[in-house]
């Protein structure tokens, strides 16, 4: 598995870099003054990145581990604003690495989310979009600069489509953080620049045994379950449950009856891992 370079990270865990790297980039708009609004978002993250806050390492999301925040984003829902709120109190920032080659850096304060959202292309690091996000009792609002989200070179769609896709954004990080502070995790450090051996690899995957990270620093892998094969050897507990169960009659035919399983003891199980090649 190969861990690419991002420019954006070096930016950001670099305070004292005087110039933003060359393939740091804003990305093509339809209308000047966007460019104008994204390079502005970039100065004020900029200013940010100066004061060298604790953005911690950078924070590699799994299918795995958002499976975890589907099953559990529902619950946090619920409780968003007191989330926000808290989450605020101890100025939570980051950065996540997703799917889709997509890099978010984020960051709580004066209680509202603050998102800016890159595309990693072609070895450059693309500014997308920039939201300031505030949560309501049913929803979180997405505040965005309106020739922003209008510009059709930045966003596809019709403009509930678009404002939709802003507010998953920053549930998608909202949920996240609070399964990584509130859900049991698994996670795995990958040191910089060189093959890293990850140990308890399935034999199916010994091809995929060792990790490379390109990015210039460590990364944090959010659940490690996707590299190995998680054996659990306590014995479980399963209710009584109703089931169809295949049987043949007096003349050799299948047929299915009804059928009750009285509870029982399971004793663990196995799992096998779950491989990415590219991330």
């Amino acid at each position: 598995m190969l861990i690419k370079e991002r420019p954006i990270i070096t930016w950001l865990l670099n305070p004292d870099m005087k110039l933003a790297p060359k393939n740091l980039v804003i990305a093509p708009v339809s209308h000047s003054i966007n460019q104008s609004i994204l390079g502005n978002s970039l100065i004020e993250l900029d200013n940010i990145r100066k004061q060298a806050p604790d953005w911690g390492l950078p924070e590699l999301l799994m299918p795995s581990f958002e499976e975890v925040m589907y099953k559990s984003h529902q619950s946090f829902d619920k409780i968003m604003p007191q989330l926000f709120e808290d989450f605020c109190e101890k100025e939570e920032c980051g950065i996540l690495l997703c799917r889709g080659n997509v890099s978010i850096v984020y960051g709580f304060g004066d209680n509202q989310l603050h998102l800016w959202h890159f595309t990693e292309q072609n070895g450059n690091s693309v500014f997308n979009f920039y939201t300031c996000n505030v949560s309501a009792v049913d929803n979180i609002g997405v505040g965005i600069a309106n020739t922003v989200i209008a510009d059709n070179m930045l966003f596809s769609g019709s403009l509930q489509e678009r404002q939709q896709k802003l507010a998953f954004i920053a549930g998608f990080v909202a949920t996240y953080v609070a399964v990584k502070r509130y859900v049991k995790v698994e996670t795995i450090i990958i040191p910089q620049g060189k093959f890293t051996a990850i140990e308890g690899t399935p034999l199916e995957y010994i091809e995929k045994k060792k990790v490379l990270n390109q990015t210039g620093q460590e990364v944090i892998v959010m659940d490690s379950k996707w590299f190995r094969k998680i054996i659990n050897d306590n014995d479980i507990y399963v209710r009584g449950f109703f089931r169809m169960q295949n049987k043949k009659n007096e003349f050799g035919e299948w047929y299915k009856e009804l059928i009750f399983v009285d509870s029982f003891v399971r004793h663990g199980y196995h799992r096998n891992a779950k491989i990415e090649d590219d991330i």
